[in-house]
């Protein structure tokens, strides 16, 4: 029986068979705005509240971007220590994030990793079949370190309920979804009040998962999730 980790993210879980594989490489796609970095600090602080270690590597925002939004939320990151670590590199960093990310995982016994976003596999590498050959040797990388990881990726164009059931694709690049084990993705529900958002799971090997498109708010303590209000 597959190992199940909590997202931290209330009512997430529900949908997903009580948490992630253990081992397994999500993506998690949206447009701007739609919680994808929220979602992954819930899934960080998680962490450090089981006592895994974690590693957030962020191409877009800076580490103390990072931390401030975390406090927005009542997340005091720099507390955390050890536990939680943030590495910012530049888009024109790549390879030596290439480089540096298996000393990070393995001298920190890290557990979860989150990498924000796909966006710089596509400033470095300009052939699409070369973008996939490096995210699926990453997410595999990752995976035999024995990390659980969180991959953002921005879609590009419309991003609310209305545009989700089109053919069209749910990563930055079109590619990502093929080589990863979960695939979800956020959106815009545009009903307004305060379920002003949505979240959907497209993809979850050898999970049982919920099919639909289900309510999302945004609140002083991060995201919630109403797995019974399907939209």
């Amino acid at each position: 029986m597959a190992v199940r980790i909590t997202s931290g993210v209330p009512g997430f879980d529900k949908l997903i068979g009580g948490g992630f594989e253990r081992g397994a490489a999500m993506l998690l796609s949206g447009g701007p705005g739609t919680g994808k970095t929220t979602f992954c600090l819930h899934f960080l602080v998680e962490g450090f509240k089981k006592k895994e270690n974690s590693l957030f590597i962020t191409f877009e925002e800076s580490k103390e971007d990072i931390v401030r939004d975390a406090k927005g939320f009542g997340w005091d990151l720099e507390s955390m220590g050890k536990r939680v670590i943030i590495k910012y590199y530049s888009p024109f960093e790549f390879e030596r994030f290439l480089n540096e990310l298996e000393d990070l995982i393995t001298k920190n016994d890290i557990k979860r990793v989150v990498i924000d976003s796909t966006s710089v596999f596509g400033l470095y590498l300009k052939d699409p079949y070369e973008v996939r050959k490096k995210i699926w040797e990453l997410s595999n990388l990752i995976k035999r370190w024995g990390c659980t990881a969180l991959i953002t990726s921005e879609i590009e164009g419309l991003t609310d309920i209305q545009s989700a059931d089109k053919s069209r694709p749910v990563s930055r690049f079109g590619v990502e979804e093929f080589v990863s084990d979960g695939v979800i993705v956020m959106h815009h529900s545009a009903l307004g009040g305060e379920w002003d958002r949505a979240i959907q799971v497209i993809k979850m090997r050898r999970t049982n998962h919920k099919k639909g498109i289900y309510s999302m708010k945004m609140g002083s303590t991060g995201i919630k999730i109403n797995p019974k209000s399907q939209i």
